[in-house]
């Protein structure tokens, strides 16, 4: 887990206790010291691993990191958890879904460590389908190729780089997923967290991070497994219906061509040049 926004962890902690007593090493990066936290960790979970990084690469860099600290072979699956930015922010849109970044955060761990019978769900699947590679949201495994296209070529380079074939993009948007730790490895062998740029929030795609984002998917699905959703998460599923129900209703934006739009049921009323 990379606990970049610190005041998560109390949620963070409350979802983590659905694991049970399934047996479980916990590593936790931060990029700043904090020994109430640390302390709290460890109280909660005995086998917990803490260290600072440098602020890199988002959440990919710091997870990267985590991978020259620990034997792969010692695990079967790795379960990957980031904080997000609670803030309101820019909608997103996903598999013709609309994410606020609250929503979007519990709808990836949610996925994830949601509840008792999500998580159990998740480990049955991997003992019960050995083609099963990494497991995620189902709404937020995208594989439209507009959700990439803005990395697309770095991801054919990296790709040809590690010696896979071009293939289609089919990723977690978020990178929030649990996977078989076998198929890491590459990402060990190749990668450190100095080969990302410091983090700068402002920009959200094209760099090495959100390319890897990508990669980690693609490499799941070149070595021929598949990549799944098993959360039924009603609430959220739920909210996901009544929020996209509502954009079908009454949409207002500012589009990428800088205009301001208005639309009622899907039909544009107002239509205006933002100067």
């Amino acid at each position: 887990m990379h606990l970049y926004y610190l005041e998560m962890w109390p949620e963070i902690k409350r979802l983590l206790a659905n694991m049970g007593d399934y047996p479980y090493d916990l590593y936790v990066t931060m990029v700043a010291e904090n020994s109430q936290i640390a302390e709290d960790i460890r109280a909660f979970h005995q086998n917990s691993t803490i260290w600072v990084v440098e602020n890199r690469g988002y959440d990919i860099g710091p997870f990267i990191d985590f991978l020259h600290h620990i034997d792969l072979n010692q695990y079967d699956l790795i379960m990957k958890l980031h904080t997000k930015n609670q803030n309101r922010g820019v909608d997103t849109h996903i598999n013709q879904y609309v994410f606020n970044r609250k929503l979007w955060f519990k709808t990836l761990i949610g996925a994830l460590i949601g509840s008792k019978k999500v998580f159990k769900r998740n480990i049955k699947e991997f003992v019960k389908y050995p083609e099963l590679g990494m497991t995620g949201s189902k709404y937020l495994i995208a594989s439209d190729s507009e959700c990439s296209k803005n990395v697309q070529c770095q991801v054919e380079k990296i790709l040809d780089e590690l010696g896979y074939p071009q293939t289609s993009v089919k990723f977690v948007a978020g990178t929030m997923f649990m996977c078989r730790s076998k198929l890491l490895k590459l990402f060990k062998e190749h990668y450190s967290l100095q080969d990302f740029a410091p983090t700068d929030g402002k920009i959200k795609d094209e760099t090495l991070a959100h390319t890897l984002e990508r990669v980690l998917g693609c490499v799941i699905v070149a070595n021929r497994f598949k990549i799944k959703g098993f959360d039924e998460n009603l609430p959220h599923s739920s909210r996901l219906l009544f929020k996209n129900m509502g954009r079908f209703v009454y949409q207002h934006k500012v589009t990428n061509s800088k205009y301001e739009l208005i639309k009622v049921f899907k039909l544009p009323v107002y239509h205006r040049r933002i100067l």
